[in-house]
């Protein structure tokens, strides 16, 4: 059993969870485990759900895990999730791939610097015909200032010391504790009858090595991402707000009529 303390957003998510045992959707397809997965393992799911290239470049690989944990479900790339479970936002916390210690030269460049979370949808209104995709669903801004402590990354939680933080190795740089607003404000995923499944895509995002995204903008309008072109969204929002993808994780959920 591995214990996970999370700082989400502020707050503790405690992550119960035996690593290598099976997940599964709701039709016991077993599924990748987040927690555990590589970096090829994640970046293999998302090809596979072809969000590599529809959303991430060819040449994306995660540097970070994203679990992102709603009240009844948690999101384990590519789980079938019915759109009343994701109804108010999730809580979000991340790990480095495929290891518990944070080296400090891995966080070179992103240290006091703005991040961003965000959920996007590239099959609005349905993967078939995508005449709104992509569409913008969330949009949380977060303020990194890390804490250096020899080799590992710590942070405190808000009224909390360092001393009293558990596993702090496990603890992603600055992220999980930081201050942070949301930019966009969360649209439950509510996909329209007969579309079939759309692929609910949450991407963390830092700041690209040698810049300080600090004046994150706002998108204009969700569908498009607000630049008024199908296929438009994350990647152009991104590189707009000198912001690189660093993690990624997807649900799929589909309207009950079809």
């Amino acid at each position: 059993m591995v214990l996970v303390h999370a700082l989400v957003f502020g707050a503790i998510a405690t992550i119960h969870h035996v690593v290598g045992s099976p997940l599964y959707d709701h039709d016991q397809h077993p599924l990748l485990d987040p927690l555990s997965s590589t970096a090829s393992a994640i970046r293999k799911a998302l090809q596979s759900a072809q969000l590599i290239p529809d959303v991430l470049d060819e040449d994306f690989t995660p540097l970070y895990t994203l679990n992102v944990t709603y009240p009844k479900t948690s999101v384990a790339l590519g789980n079938r999730i019915k759109p009343a479970a994701v109804s108010a936002h999730p809580d979000v916390g991340s790990f480095p791939v495929g290891s518990k210690i944070v080296p400090t030269s891995t966080t070179q460049g992103h240290a006091t610097a703005t991040w961003a979370l965000v959920l996007t949808d590239p099959d609005a209104t349905s993967r078939a015909d995508p005449v709104k995709a992509e569409m913008c669903h969330w949009i949380v801004v977060i303020e990194v200032s890390p804490h250096v402590d020899g080799s590992v990354v710590r942070v405190p939680m808000d009224n909390e010391v360092i001393g009293d933080i558990l596993d702090v190795e496990t603890i992603v740089p600055g992220l999980n504790s930081a201050p942070h607003s949301e930019l966009m404000s969360y649209f439950p995923p509510a996909p329209p009858p007969k579309t079939g499944y759309h692929r609910y895509t949450f991407v963390l995002l830092a700041p690209k090595p040698g810049t300080n995204a600090k004046a994150i903008t706002k998108p204009k309008e969700r569908p498009h991402w607000g630049y008024g072109k199908i296929g438009k969204g994350v990647r152009d929002w991104a590189a707009d707000n000198n912001l690189t993808p660093v993690a990624a994780n997807y649900f799929l959920a589909r309207n009950k009529k079809q």
